[in-house]
């Protein structure tokens, strides 16, 4: 019950992060360098959805930048099946330290697919 609440969530979320997209960005150790990772809160335990949230924006930040719902199916594809991948890989690594690596190697793979198919 709990997974489909945190799913619903997240979904909501990257529906809605499809109309903004970030504009500060720098690169960090082992992600691309138009990547802006999740930080962990200053107190406290940091949600794995931060993680999510990240990688959501991110998607939508190449997506924007390919021309959005114009941009070509096959590169649309190519981003949500990274995405996925993330979601799945932070639903078995329920803690936001042990979650670093769905969030870098998603990032990665996003950012290797290309936005002309070639």
């Amino acid at each position: 019950m709990q997974r489909k609440r945190i799913r619903g969530v997240v979904y909501g979320v990257l529906l809605s992060g499809l109309v903004c997209s970030p504009v500060a960005v720098r690169a960090q150790d082992g992600y691309p360098p138009d990547y802006k990772p999740s930080k962990p809160a200053e107190k406290g335990d940091t949600n794995v959805l931060t993680r999510a949230l990240a990688i959501s924006d991110y998607m939508t930040q190449k997506l924007n930048a390919a021309g959005g719902q114009n941009s070509p199916l096959c590169y649309r594809n190519c981003l949500t099946v990274h995405l996925n991948d993330v979601l799945k890989c932070i639903e078995t690594k329920t803690t936001y330290a042990a979650s670093e690596s769905c969030e870098r190697d998603g990032a990665r793979k996003m950012a290797a697919c290309d936005p002309k198919c070639q």
